[in-house]
């Protein structure tokens, strides 16, 4: 039997993880992560209209969907199969495929977009080294992730109470919030990754998008419907899920900001 590696363990749980999660995602954290996709398409430094465009980490379609409404054309890529099913008939092309060895030939795409999916592979700057080798010399590079020195303040209330009802972060997630997130959540670290990717040019830039988590119900659907605590979520009774909501919306009760803060990195390939 082929021994699996510690990367190859961790993308398997990841891809469980969210090849469970499609239709609570999009029901949910995929209406805040399409106004970032869109702050993160404003950052390219040429028109993406008419342009071949990989949507890498494409998910449920929410930087898609902004592609397409831009004039681009996309095609998604995904590890887990059942985020690029989603609504299957109204979405661009898709490739069930790994990040750090994408199936495309060299300088296939005019442009790159990596929409917060660097921050949930082992290797951050081997996956942008597959972007740089698959978009054609000068093209655009862009991708997002979080920052590790501020977060939205409805991340630690509504972890708070799942915690009270039992809630411990999977391996998984817990990896990428102790490791992963070092190497993409500071602009030096994420830019460094670039460099090392053989990308020219890299900016990285701190935006923040207001996306609506003023709202505590809103707020609350968010954070229960990503895939690392959807799985404990549904495992609960009804009851014990109608209190869980209460409890955390409660706690959210104080005044919330309406936006998140985000990294946006901006490259080209050579």
């Amino acid at each position: 039997m082929r021994e699996v590696g510690p990367d190859q363990r961790l993308a398997d749980e990841v891809r469980a993880a969210y090849e469970g999660s499609a239709e609570a995602w999009a029901n949910g954290p995929a209406s805040i992560y399409r106004g970032m996709a869109a702050a993160l398409l404003a950052t390219t430094p040429r028109p993406l209209a008419g342009r071949l465009v990989l949507d890498l980490g494409a998910g449920t379609g929410v930087a898609s969907d902004a592609l397409t409404e831009a004039g681009a054309h996309p095609v998604g890529v995904d590890l887990a199969h059942a985020m690029l099913a989603h609504r299957r008939a109204r979405r661009p092309p898709g490739v069930v495929a790994d990040a750090l060895a994408l199936p495309f030939a060299e300088a296939t795409f005019d442009a790159v977009v990596a929409a917060f999916c660097l921050n949930h592979v082992p290797d951050p700057a081997t996956a942008l080294a597959e972007c740089r080798r698959v978009t054609r010399p000068g093209s655009p590079v862009l991708a997002s992730t979080f920052p590790n020195d501020v977060e939205h303040p409805a991340k630690p209330v509504v972890e708070a109470v799942l915690e009270r009802f039992g809630y411990r972060r999977p391996d998984w997630y817990r990896t990428f919030k102790d490791h992963i997130a070092a190497l993409t959540g500071e602009a030096e670290a994420f830019a460094g990754a670039a460099v090392a990717a053989g990308l020219a040019d890299p900016r990285v830039e701190r935006v923040e998008v207001d996306v609506g988590l003023d709202d505590p119900e809103r707020a609350v659907e968010w954070r229960l419907n990503m895939p690392h605590t959807l799985g404990f979520v549904a495992g609960l009774e009804a009851g014990a899920r109608r209190r869980l909501r209460a409890e955390a919306v409660a706690a959210l009760s104080s005044r919330l900001p309406s936006s998140v803060v985000m990294l946006a990195l901006r490259a080209r390939a050579p």
